[in-house]
């Protein structure tokens, strides 16, 4: 029984390791789906197919980035560098937000199979701003058509929505409040005071690649200060966005889409495929930046799959293995010598010698 379970789930990692294998429309791929759009011929002399239309696809948040501005002179001790603050010079950076389309059959909080070799690199404040919009939308209809508290006035405007895809929303409504709503900073507003200084509150990256609220020196939120992040911010906006995935086959999931992937590089090994790329080289300061990062547990969604099958077949090996020997051995120990004589000879059994000592008692 243990032994058909285990071919079965052999079987279905198979299964699942076929079915996973193929993206839909792979923009790296040139195919004939209508879907696909032109075929833009770079100056590598590759091609790269730009997509018209991504009904069928989602978009699934992926990691934040800094990127360091570049100066017309990096010498932080040039008199006169407008980037002195708190006694020392500073450098400024830029916030980017990268993102993948994933194919069909993705969820409003699980994304299907996602194409990982294109890093869509975009500014995070249009990140955000599109981002939440969606969210704000998709939320409140689930909230008003799935709790029963539709509201006659917005019934006409509002997009109908799977009761049952709506989890990514269980704790959306539970950060409207004005003190811990992160999204009151999605661009740069004035903090705290700190010593007579004003201190500004904007998008920031944490150490493990999520959107957080940083703390920065100047009014347009380039030079982070050291502070930690503000800790009255419950981030559950901000956790629904980078969990979920804003499906490109709704009318107000197609806007959203069309806005991230036409604003966004096209990241490919650090070049970007649609040209558009300037002097902050984005994409070759993204690929630097996610060096370390590791897709290969969640990429192609098939490596678990794999991993699975090669575990089996090396611990069947050693399972047969063992068993032959164990077997052998066995066998060995039942026909050698001969099992109708004594264990022990006589010559073997030791029994002491008695005297008898004056007085006669033995000793």
């Amino acid at each position: 029984m243990a032994a058909i379970k285990i071919i079965s789930l052999a079987a279905a990692a198979v299964a699942t390791s076929s079915a996973a294998a193929s993206i839909p429309n792979n923009p790296l791929v040139n195919n004939n789906n209508n879907r696909l759009g032109e075929i833009r011929q770079l100056q590598d002399g590759s091609s790269y197919t730009y997509l018209d239309d991504l009904t069928g696809y989602s978009v699934q948040y992926a990691n934040c980035i800094r990127a360091k501005i570049p100066q017309e002179n990096d010498d932080d001790a040039v008199d006169g560098n407008v980037n002195f603050y708190n006694g020392a010079y500073r450098a400024q950076y830029q916030i980017y937000a990268t993102f993948h389309l994933c194919g069909d059959g993705s969820s409003s909080d699980q994304c299907a199979v996602c194409d990982y070799d294109v890093e869509y690199t975009t500014d995070v404040n249009s990140f955000l701003e599109t981002s939440m919009n969606y969210w704000d939308n998709y939320c409140d209809s689930c909230m008003n058509n799935c709790r029963r508290r539709k509201l006659e006035d917005n019934a006409a405007n509002e997009e109908e929505v799977d009761c049952s895809e709506c989890n990514a929303c269980k704790n959306y409504g539970n950060s409207n409040n004005d003190d811990g709503d992160e999204t009151n900073y999605l661009d740069c507003q004035a903090g705290i005071e700190e010593d007579g200084m004003q201190l500004y509150y904007g998008p920031q990256c944490s150490d493990d690649g999520e959107i957080v609220i940083g703390v920065y020196y100047d009014d347009e939120c380039t030079i982070k200060t050291n502070h930690d992040s503000p800790n009255n911010f419950n981030y559950y906006k901000f956790g629904t966005l980078s969990e979920g995935c804003i499906n490109c086959s709704t009318n107000q999931g197609a806007e959203s889409c069309t806005d991230l992937y036409g604003e966004a590089y096209h990241c490919v090994n650090g070049n970007d495929k649609t040209g558009q790329d300037n002097e902050m080289n984005a994409c070759a300061k993204v690929k630097a930046a996610l060096r370390d990062v590791d897709y290969s547990n969640v990429k192609k969604r098939h490596s678990g799959a794999d991993a699975f099958l090669k575990m089996f077949f090396v611990l069947l090996l050693f399972g047969m293995f063992g068993g032959f020997f164990f077997l052998s051995y066995t066998y060995y120990i039942r026909h050698t010598g001969d099992k109708t004589g004594s264990l022990l000879s006589s010559d073997d059994i030791h029994v002491p010698e008695t005297t008898q000592a004056e007085g006669g008692t033995l000793t």
